[in-house]
């Protein structure tokens, strides 16, 4: 980063306003930028009701934007009767949703026909559509388009006129374009990186039958005789959770053959409460198993947490009796063979949950040969390691795209249109 870009930010870092720059309602921003004009000035209230009900309905998502709502994954129900009243969504317009208070304001790529109680926007000034696209969606945007409604609720529809009065800036159009473009390139970078770990992990399906098709011999075994130990979690009611003492790990934490982390959420119980409920304890190296969507059947292995910990009802305890087969298990326990099994033990695709009895008469097929075993778990585990770098990776650019935009969208680093 070029000196006078670091100088400018740490400027701004300490409540000072660098040299061609001003501080105005919508933040810091360049003196060649128009500094005085609110979204009403840029942008109008747009209502179109003329439409017969003969366009496709739409609907607004937090990543994606306006889209059909036959792309929606859950089934959202609306009354043909009313269809009338929807209004209708050209291309490049934007939309304030009923959850613009949390993910920002909406763009559409599409034309068709949203809720009556969406507010609908066009542009009166040239505009870039991507630089806007971007900047409606920034944290400090949102935060501002919250501040600007008194008491705001879950649910509590935006209106124009809260938008209309904010402060917003509005670089050249030029520079919005070139603004654009550049988060457009980190875009399509961090798409292909998104691509990168999924098709890693195809790879690794691949691999796991593979290994287990060269394999001299395996024996499917029932999970039970493979465990030393098959208990379900403890029933922690909230009142007896705590902010410290005894880790409660829920089924949140329980990922498909890893631990997720959620040290700013995590839960406690006391050492009191856990004597007087008789919990069941679990120790490092155990592994958890999730009766509960999504997907039933995912499990983890427990890493040391440098505390105590037990689980929730809902997690099924395992504790094998050869630290070979859990390493083993916990790979197999990726696979789509594996979660196919899951799948018809607990009934098929309608059932919320599986059994402790079910999960124990799960076959596992366990290699005879120690040494083929530790190799594929072996082999697994490199790709395990393969998945994590480049998930890593993925992660960096976003974070990278992240720092872009708030740099870019408010003109702390300038660009050359």
């Amino acid at each position: 980063m070029r000196e006078d870009i670091k100088k400018r930010i740490e400027a701004v870092r300490q409540g000072e306003i660098p040299e061609g720059y001003l501080r105005t309602r919508a933040g810091m921003m360049p003196l060649d930028w128009q500094s005085n004009l609110a979204a009403k000035d840029i942008f109008r209230n747009h209502t179109n009701k003329k439409h017969n009900g003969e366009f496709q309905v739409l609907s607004a998502t937090q990543d994606r934007g306006i889209i059909p709502r036959s792309e929606v994954d859950i089934d959202i129900k609306y009354d043909e009767e009313n269809i009338g009243s929807y209004k209708k969504v050209e291309a490049g317009d934007f939309v304030i949703s009923l959850r613009s208070f949390q993910g920002g304001i909406e763009y559409s790529e599409y034309e068709g026909l949203v809720s009556p109680a969406y507010t609908v926007l066009k542009a009166t000034k040239p505009i870039s559509d991507n630089y806007y696209r971007a900047y409606f969606k920034t944290p400090d945007f949102i935060s501002r388009l919250n501040g600007a409604v008194y008491g705001i609720r879950d649910g509590k529809q935006i209106g124009f006129e809260d938008f209309g009065e904010l402060a917003v800036h509005y670089p050249p159009l030029a520079e919005q374009q070139k603004i654009a473009d550049i988060l457009a390139t980190c875009d399509r970078v961090i798409e292909l990186k998104q691509q990168l770990p999924e098709e890693k992990r195809r790879q690794k399906q691949w691999l796991m039958q593979k290994l287990l098709s060269e394999s001299s011999a395996v024996n499917e075994i029932p999970l039970s005789n493979l465990c030393s130990t098959i208990c379900d979690g403890d029933w922690i009611e909230s009142k007896d959770q705590s902010e410290s003492g005894i880790r409660l790990i829920q089924t949140g934490n329980v990922g498909v053959g890893r631990y997720l982390d959620k040290e700013g959420r995590a839960r406690y119980i006391s050492e009191d409460t856990f004597k007087k409920l008789n919990c069941t304890e679990v120790f490092a190296g155990d592994i958890l198993l999730s009766r509960l969507p999504d997907p039933i059947g995912r499990a983890c292995m427990v890493p040391n947490l440098s505390t105590r910990a037990i689980t929730a009802v809902d997690c099924t305890i395992l504790r094998f009796k050869d630290a070979d087969v859990a390493e083993f298990f916990l790979q197999y326990a990726t696979s789509n063979e594996y979660f196919n099994k899951i799948s018809i033990l607990a009934g098929g695709s309608t059932r919320t949950r599986i059994s402790r009895k079910e999960i124990e008469k799960l076959l596992i097929p366990v290699p005879t040969s120690k040494t083929a075993m530790q190799k594929i778990s072996k082999g697994l585990s490199l790709a395990d390691q393969e998945i994590s770098s480049l998930e890593q990776e993925l992660e960096a650019w976003q974070q990278k795209k992240k720092a872009l935009m708030q740099l870019l969208l408010t003109g702390l680093v300038r660009v050359n249109a």
